[in-house]
């Protein structure tokens, strides 16, 4: 069977749309979002993973959906950037290069377990990196260009204006020395 036979069917239709618009979604938002009963979708989810419409990945609490195989480490950054707290992290580390912990939990206002779990699993899965200098402990993006570039191809399912801003903070800083006037829009 071919992709478009397989999406003659208005349900399948419809999910393989919101997969495409929100990579990386997980099952319940996507159940959420088509409002079909559980066992209806997961139905029609199994039809397109057997024949290969769409792609699973599962983490440690979700199973997340794709239209397309994404690189690994692509895969790891947009699951975490799909948890709105953990997305606020990477953003306040990435529009200020270098985050001290005590920084980070002003900005986000969360409580120090949290804060510490949710950098600890973006520490485990290469997002962030952890450097102690003396008694203070920053946290840095490890690889910019990535996280942006991930950013910026799936921004639109982010419904965050705080993506939009911190994108445009980083490439006007990043590229200020080397291009004189950026103007970004």
């Amino acid at each position: 069977m071919f992709k478009d036979e397989i999406l003659e069917n208005e349900r399948r239709r419809k999910i393989y749309a919101l997969i495409e618009a929100n990579p990386s979604v997980h099952f319940r938002e996507l159940q959420r979002m088509t409002d079909m009963p559980l066992a209806t979708l997961e139905y029609h989810l199994d039809y397109m993973l057997r024949k290969k419409v769409v792609f699973a990945e599962s983490d440690a609490y979700h199973k997340r959906y794709y239209t397309k195989p994404l690189d690994a480490a692509d895969k790891k950054i947009l699951s975490a950037l799909r948890q709105a707290r953990m997305r606020e992290i990477v953003l306040i580390v990435l529009a200020n290069t270098k985050a001290k912990y005590q920084f980070l939990s002003d900005c986000t206002k969360m409580p120090h377990s949290t804060l510490s779990f949710y950098l600890k699993h973006l520490i485990d899965n290469n997002i962030l990196v952890k450097e102690k200098i003396g008694y203070d402990t920053f946290y840095t993006v490890r690889d910019e260009d990535r996280v942006v570039r991930v950013l910026t191809a799936y921004k639109a399912s982010f419904l965050d204006k705080i993506v939009d801003r911190t994108l445009k903070t980083w490439i006007e800083t990043r590229f200020r020395g080397e291009t004189g006037n950026v103007q970004v829009t």
